[in-house]
C-alpha cells in the first residue's frame, strides 16, 4: 500500500489522506466463471495551492477512472462487439463468464475512436 498519492492534474505528491472506499471491478473470467475484484481505494487531499483539484482518487494503470471494468476486459468486450452482431454478442459474453447487455456492447462500439482513413481519390 502506498503512503502517498499523485494528483492527476498537477502531479504533486500528496501525503494527507482524505478517505477510503471500496470499488467493485469486473475482470476477465476464469474458466467461464465471472470475476469481480474488490478494490479498496483511497482519496487524497492535493496540497498544491495552485492546483484546482482539492480531493482526488488514486489511479491505477490497469483501470480507467470512473470505470467498473478493467482495461483488458474492456478490450475483449470491444473485440466481441465488433466481430458479432448485437443479438449474439450478449450470448457469447454470458457463455464466456463476462455477461453484459447488448446496450453496453453498442455503447462500446459508439465510444471507440476509429482511425481516420484518407482515400486516395479524395483531395480534402
Amino acid at each position: 500500500m502506498q503512503k502517498t498519492g499523485k494528483c492527476p492534474q498537477c502531479q504533486h505528491r500528496a501525503h494527507n489522506r482524505h478517505s477510503t472506499y471500496m470499488r467493485v471491478i469486473d475482470d476477465l473470467s476464469i474458466q467461464g466463471k465471472q470475476v469481480q475484484l474488490y478494490l479498496k481505494t483511497r482519496k487524497w487531499f492535493c496540497t498544491n495551492a495552485f492546483c484546482e483539484t482539492k480531493v482526488f482518487t488514486e489511479r491505477f494503470e490497469w483501470l480507467l477512472p470512473y470505470k467498473q471494468r478493467t482495461v483488458r476486459l474492456d478490450k475483449v468486450l470491444r473485440t466481441i462487439a465488433f466481430s458479432t452482431h448485437c443479438i449474439e454478442a450478449p450470448l457469447v459474453t454470458r457463455i464466456l463468464g463476462m455477461p453484459v447487455s447488448h446496450d453496453t456492447l453498442l455503447r462500446l462500439i459508439q465510444t471507440t475512436e476509429m482511425p481516420k482513413v484518407h482515400s486516395p481519390f479524395c483531395r480534402y
